[in-house]
């Protein structure tokens, strides 16, 4: 009996251990976003109009640098760019370990093409922004909620319709958003890449890339998550209650997608239930249809945006 609880002892140590260097490797991790510099020098040379794009922008002094000081204490960062005559504005969210530059792209898509003012976000412990802690969304999702509300009383005070679109773990936190309410300006969601909830792209990571069984090894590492950061994996979910939102959303998914499966935007998607469209993007992998497919990518996100921007839901 001495021996098995030994055993037992021995088993528990290892399963804190990796939960503890699991939460260091995932929501503590020292992320590349951390420096804007570092960040463009990946973009590279895929994203060099959209960087230079953003760019001359800010020596015409287009872009300003937005602060708010959110409920945790940290100071956090996005660009706005105010856009002449626009119809709408869009909130643009990166994805994990990237920062508002990571976004670019479709600023320059949206300005240029559809005519809307831009909010480029750094979430927590990104570029800009102060935080030491990666949420996965969750907590993100209520720094979010006050941008809207900060990009609404600069461009229009409910007079423009508003887009939210994210990126992976933005995608995620665009739906979390709706999850927990949004202002009624608020048209469109654009779920490109993202996850149904941080267990779920854990456990995928786990399998794929650490050969491990997500049982009990993340469940523990979720336990210390909610003892030190006050949520679970599970619980930073953004499918919990989807079906109970009005808002149209269109998912953005590759099918050849290696960091967030498709299998997660069609579980997204059967969530929605309605007012909900896909677009499978054929070959396309995590986050890139933008380059991949840009004429696609503006043809599907304009047709989109008219059917919500006049949808009486």
């Amino acid at each position: 009996m001495k021996a098995l609880g030994i055993v037992v002892a021995v088993l528990l140590l290892l399963v804190v251990a990796f939960a503890m260097f699991f939460l260091k490797i995932s929501i503590y991790k020292q992320v590349v976003g951390v420096s804007e510099v570092a960040y463009r020098e990946k973009m590279l040379p895929a994203y060099a109009d959209a960087l230079a794009w953003f760019d001359a922008m800010r020596e015409k002094r287009k872009v300003e640098d937005r602060y708010f000081t959110n409920e945790d204490g940290l100071r956090l960062h996005a660009y706005f760019i105010s856009c002449e005559n626009a119809v709408g504005n869009v909130v643009l969210l990166h994805g994990y370990s990237g920062c508002a530059i990571q976004t670019a792209p479709h600023a320059k898509m949206y300005f240029e093409k559809f005519h809307y003012n831009v909010v480029m976000v750094d979430h927590r412990a990104h570029a800009g922004s102060e935080g030491k802690v990666i949420n996965m969304g969750w907590k993100e999702r209520l720094d979010v909620l006050r941008w809207v509300e900060l990009a609404n009383e600069a461009f229009g005070n409910g007079l423009l319709p508003m887009t939210l679109h994210g990126l992976s773990m933005g995608g995620a936190c665009v739906l979390m958003c709706a999850e927990h309410g949004l202002p009624s300006y608020v048209k469109a969601l654009v779920d490109d890449s993202g996850f149904s909830s941080a267990y779920e792209e854990f456990a995928y990571e786990m399998r794929t890339k650490m050969h491990l069984p997500p049982f009990p090894l993340l469940d523990a590492a979720s336990l210390l998550c909610k003892i030190k950061e006050g949520w679970s994996f599970k619980e930073a979910s953004s499918i919990r209650t989807l079906g109970a939102v009005k808002t149209p959303l269109l998912i953005i998914h590759g099918n050849a997608d290696t960091r967030v499966p498709l299998t997660e935007g069609v579980k997204i998607m059967k969530a929605k239930k309605e007012q909900v469209d896909f677009w499978e993007v054929e070959g396309g992998t995590h986050i890139q249809a933008i380059s991949q497919q840009p004429e696609l990518y503006e043809e599907t996100l304009s047709s989109f945006l008219r059917k919500a921007n006049t949808s009486e839901v």
